[in-house]
């Protein structure tokens, strides 16, 4: 079945999901401009179709092209389009920002005058690959989920805060595995503040006398629900900092989760890791007069809640899927997929449905007379099975 560009009800819905300033956007962003006045892509709409096609159906160039130009629109060039995309990350990230909708959370007023940013990592799979090859490194901005910058590295590429660049008022928000010495120091070095998950073992912490703390002898006497906020030191890669250990202790319900899930991921869990998986754990270089330890923790979870929005992205849209391996298109295609992943937000929370409802016995035709809804993981035009390597090349 080919898609039609012009009697397509599914896609002037999904355009409707669109901010309204959509076209204005594209060229205020130059993304329909030509250098010779022959362009053959003469609207947004028409762009955004080669780009979310590609992007949301995990198509090579070349597959795209000639799917849209047997389904009536423009014939172009894999390298052709290969290059709009290069063009089209300052309009995809424009798309984005608009279409987000908790920028009110991560207003500075809110923390503290603080800017608030995440780092994640995720693993990828490469054209052909069989297992995992890749690792996207991302730094969000947590305000409006933009992307301020990412890294592709193969699969040895450790998750680090070394690997960004940071600026005074920013708060960074990371899991466990940032929780390092060097990277730390990396951070604070650019007078920036951290906000990550301690890990046992990952940074040695001083008391007030200068011993070292045991952190899960400290907390112990916590019980559920409650708080501790402790000042410390922490042993970095060029001295120490000063820095504070936040502990909330779980629910129990909670915890048997954590240590469900660990024992899962893990295997054979040691005794003082199933002890640790009581508390949420965070080390902080951000003072107590800027952020108390409610609001850190309230931090934290905005952190979280990004996670959870990009691992829901990954299973409707593929977004672990990479394309290929070149750096200049890499991040429009990121961004390709979290725009997806907004318009399937948008469209699910829609009343409009986005083909007419199935009413086969009501109005006596045959089931292929009438169209069904579309659903968010059908892709007429994919592969079935992956792609020999040779096949996604340009």
């Amino acid at each position: 079945m080919v898609p039609s560009l012009t009697c397509d009800d599914n896609w002037k819905t999904l355009l409707g999901c669109l901010p309204p300033d959509y076209e204005s956007l594209a060229a205020k962003h130059k993304q329909l401009q030509t250098q010779y006045g022959n362009a053959k892509i003469c609207d947004a709409g028409t762009l955004l179709r080669f780009i979310l096609l590609h992007a949301g159906a995990d198509l090579p160039l070349r597959q795209t092209v000639a799917l849209m130009a047997e389904a009536g629109g423009p014939s172009l060039s894999p390298m052709r389009l290969h290059k709009k995309m290069a063009r089209a990350v300052p309009y995809l990230r424009a798309l984005v920002e608009r279409m987000v909708d908790w920028p009110s959370q991560g207003a500075p007023e809110l923390w503290g005058g603080y800017l608030l940013t995440a780092v994640d990592a995720t693993v990828v799979c490469g054209p052909g690959a069989t297992g995992t090859d890749a690792r996207i490194h991302t730094k969000l901005c947590v305000a409006d989920v933009s992307i301020v910058a990412v890294e592709v590295t193969d699969v040895t590429g450790g998750e680090t805060f070394k690997r960004f660049t940071w600026e005074q008022g920013e708060l960074v928000l990371a899991d466990r595995a940032y929780c390092s010495p060097s990277g730390i120091q990396h951070v604070l070095d650019a007078h920036a503040d951290v906000l990550v998950r301690y890990r046992l073992g990952g940074i040695d912490l001083l008391d007030a006398s200068g011993n070292k703390l045991d952190v899960l002898q400290r907390v112990a006497h916590l019980a559920i629900g409650e708080t501790a906020d402790i000042d410390v030191e922490a042993k970095l890669s060029r001295g120490k900092a000063l820095g504070r250990l936040i502990a909330y202790r779980l629910p129990d319900d909670a915890v048997d989760r954590a240590r469900k899930r660990l024992r899962k991921e893990l295997g054979t869990v040691s005794a003082q890791v199933m002890e640790a998986a009581k508390y949420v754990l965070l080390f902080t270089t951000a003072s107590r007069q800027r952020l108390n330890a409610e609001r850190c923790l309230q931090a934290y979870r905005l952190r979280w809640q990004i996670e959870l929005q990009f691992k829901r992205w990954k299973s409707l849209c593929g977004f672990d899927v990479l394309p290929n391996y070149r750096d200049d298109t890499t991040l429009a295609w990121l961004y390709a997929k979290v725009l997806l992943g907004t318009l399937l937000d948008r469209m699910a929370s829609s009343p409009i449905e986005l083909s007419p409802p199935e009413q086969h016995a009501a109005i006596g035709l045959h089931a292929t007379h009438v169209m069904r809804p579309l659903e968010a993981h059908e892709h007429h035009v994919a592969p079935t099975h992956r792609r020999h390597p040779a096949a996604h090349a340009f």
